[in-house]
């Protein structure tokens, strides 16, 4: 699967909306799951700590993904100041976003004429992306998304965690309970403003 019929099926399972975590969990809230590890601050005090969330990042999404073609998408709001060199090396290149994804964002990003987008699709296997899960844990590069078109699922990381979106209310038990989740408990990161949308219904 290519990188065009990649982003079709995620624009198919995610009504057109982003890549973005923040913005999934208010349109799909009835799939989303919130892992939350950092219980100060935004984002990890050491580089261990940063190397231990990239660990957990790696396995959340072994469990998610082994075995299945991914599309990895990010969306640099600071292109010029973010990492590129670990998307790079993910195969990511630069691509014209899906219309409606930049002008969505709008009311968050300061200027979205600077974002940028790049996309890949790769097998996934363990470890593949540690880079990229360095990169995010250390809030050194914008919005990150993992999907699988299989399957539906993704998984958007931030510096203190990540946002899951699991099709399949026993899957996403599943998930929740191996890796602790705390959809409710965690406070909204980023402090962004809730949109209106539709919520979406769990097909699973």
């Amino acid at each position: 699967m290519d990188v065009n019929e990649a982003l079709e099926a995620w624009q198919a399972q995610y009504s057109g909306q982003p890549p973005v975590g923040f913005m999934l969990r208010f349109t799909h809230e009835a799939v989303w799951t919130r892992i939350h590890y950092l219980h100060q601050g935004f984002e990890p005090r050491t580089v261990d700590d940063a190397r231990r969330m990239a660990a957990h990042f790696d396995a959340i999404c072994t469990a998610l993904f082994s075995g299945a073609t991914v599309l990895v998408t990010a969306i640099q709001f600071e292109p010029s100041v973010e990492e590129s060199a670990a998307l790079r090396a993910a195969g990511a290149r630069p691509i014209t976003p899906p219309s409606g994804w930049l002008e969505s964002l709008e009311d968050y990003i300061s200027d979205p004429g600077r974002a940028e987008c790049a996309a890949s699709t790769i097998a996934w296997r363990r470890g593949c992306l540690n880079d990229l899960w360095f990169a995010v844990a250390r809030d050194r590069i914008e919005r990150l998304a993992v999907f699988s078109p299989a399957t539906g699922d993704a998984f958007c990381p931030y510096p203190g965690g990540a946002d899951i979106f699991v099709w399949g209310s026993e899957r996403r038990l599943q998930l929740g309970s191996r890796f602790e989740a705390r959809q409710r408990m965690a406070p909204p990161i980023p402090l962004y403003p809730r949109r209106s949308g539709r919520a979406v219904a769990d097909r699973g």
